[in-house]
């Protein structure tokens, strides 16, 4: 049986990293109790986080560049690489595993999920197209985890530009019969590379691994010519998922 109840949309400032994964943590645990049917939450944070993955080794973090940046510091609850949050906007996913529109197994609510996100690039003038699902997902997986930086290798169904590159780094959690699905949509391209060790990729791989970050990812500010806001992007995820959505979502 699939669920249909409506869902909430959260849309937030930006805000400390602590603060964000407390409010993503919180709402996919409320889902998990039965005590919500969901929400979906489009946000920022200030000041600039580097997020690790649920299993990303805290090694991985340069934690000498972090402190000497200001930059925070936070674990998500979901999977994936790190993520530098600064020049993007970051929306997440809560709801039942048998949601009506974005349940199913991971790709294929990842997928889903996805929709939502290219209807909201759409508004801006951004045709996405998803990765296709990989022939073998656990070789995929083990590649990705070798390097650090999230947007350093698409996933499948992940949202990339007609030349291929990323735009949009996704990963997921599941806990009981529900979900949560963090994205992050750049603005700029990723930064992470600065703010991560070697190790996860070997000595001396460094400058190779930032070039090869640069060239398979692209901000939407690059992409359009133009300076987009921080504001504009999120009122067009908005828009996004309430188009996807419909009247299922609420404030």
């Amino acid at each position: 049986m699939t669920t249909a109840k409506a869902l909430r949309l959260a849309v937030d400032p930006r805000l400390p990293g602590a603060v964000n994964m407390e409010r993503d943590t919180a709402a996919l645990e409320a889902v998990a109790a039965g005590n919500s049917p969901g929400v979906v939450r489009v946000y920022g944070f200030a000041p600039a986080c580097l997020s690790l993955g649920r299993l990303q080794d805290e090694t991985d973090v340069d934690w000498e560049a972090c402190h000497r940046d200001g930059i925070h510091v936070v674990r998500r609850p979901t999977g994936g690489r790190a993520v530098l949050h600064d020049a993007e906007v970051t929306y997440s996913v809560v709801c039942r595993n048998d949601d009506a529109d974005f349940g199913g197994d991971v790709l294929t609510s990842c997928a889903r999920i996805h929709l939502a996100v290219a209807a909201g690039l759409a508004r801006l003038g951004i045709a996405t197209t998803p990765v296709a699902r990989h022939v073998d997902e656990r070789r995929e997986a083990r590649a990705r985890v070798s390097v650090a930086d999230c947007f350093a290798r698409p996933s499948s169904h992940e949202l990339v530009d007609h030349d291929l590159r990323k735009l949009v780094g996704s990963a997921q959690a599941r806990r009981g019969d529900a979900l949560l699905q963090h994205g992050s949509v750049l603005l700029d391209p990723p930064q992470a590379v600065g703010y991560v060790t070697r190790e996860a990729t070997g000595e001396g791989e460094g400058v190779q691994e930032r070039g090869r970050v640069r060239q398979a990812t692209v901000g939407i500010r690059a992409l359009l010519s133009r300076d987009v806001s921080f504001e504009e992007l999120r009122s067009a995820l908005v828009a996004g998922f309430s188009e996807y959505l419909g009247a299922r979502l609420h404030r």
